[in-house]
Formats: C-alpha cells, structure tokens, sequence
C-alpha cells in the first residue's frame, strides 16, 4: 500500500512540474520588445534603414497627409508545449520461453502518463512606418497578435 501511494505522489509531483514548465515558456516566449521601444528605436531614421534590416516593404500607400506609409507585414510561426495525459495501452503478448519451449500468454501495460507535445500556432504582425518627404519614419504603428504591446 506504501508503493501505490509513493508512486501516486510522484505522479501528481512529475504533473505539477510540467504544468509549471509550461508556464514559463510561455512566459519566455511572449516577452519581446513594447510598442515604445520600437518607436524610439525607428522614429527618426531613415527608411533605408528599415529596408536593410527588414527587407523591401510588403506594401506602401499614401496617407490623407500626403506621407508614404510602407507597411512591413512579418509571419510568426512559434512552437509551444502543451500538456497531454495518456492512458496506459494494454496489450496482449506471447512469450516464448527458450529454455522449455513453452508459450505463455498474458497481458502488458504500457505508455501511460503526462507527456509533453509541440504544436504549431501561426500569426502575423503588420508594422505601418510612415515616412515624410525627406524619406524619415514619423510615426509607427502595428496591427496583429505577435506585434509588440
């Protein structure tokens, strides 16, 4: 009776540490830089600028001040864990036994248990860099899920 309850501590024990992993990726992964920190690092920089670091924008219109927005649209694809309980697989088995040369049967249980699994999830960002006449970012804006906050 000690056994099952050791082994049932260390199971709910090995959950909680899963659980609590996940957290802090998840936590890692989404911290980035804030909507301030991009605009101070663009605003008042030449758009060639932006071009060599980014790329040629994906989009460009003119906006009702007569500036260029160049519109920057970046696809984000990011992995992230996700918990998953499977229940153990019982299987029925033939054993052959070497020495007699006897078959036995009987059953096994396997893979049961938390594991932890990737999954994919898409998004996008688009980064509005409006640029005056003299070819300098005035102002920064995004839209999306992934875009800075």
């Amino acid at each position: 009776m000690k056994y099952v309850k050791s082994k049932s501590l260390f199971l709910y024990s090995k959950a909680i540490l899963v659980i609590l992993f996940i957290f802090a990726v998840t936590g890692m992964v989404s911290a980035g830089q804030t909507i301030d920190e991009v605009r101070s690092k663009w605003i008042g920089v030449s758009i060639n600028k932006l071009i060599e670091k980014h790329g040629y924008p994906d989009q460009s219109f003119t906006a009702p001040n007569g500036n260029t927005v160049y519109v920057v649209i970046k696809n984000i694809k990011k992995l992230y864990p996700v918990p998953v309980f499977r229940q153990p697989d019982r299987k029925e088995v033939d054993m052959y036994n070497t020495k007699t040369g006897a078959y036995s049967y009987g059953t096994t249980t396997t893979g049961g248990g938390w594991t932890v699994e990737q999954q994919m999830q898409k998004s996008e960002c688009a980064g509005y860099f409006e640029v005056n006449k003299d070819k300098v970012i005035v102002e920064v804006k995004f839209k999306g899920d992934e875009c800075p906050q």
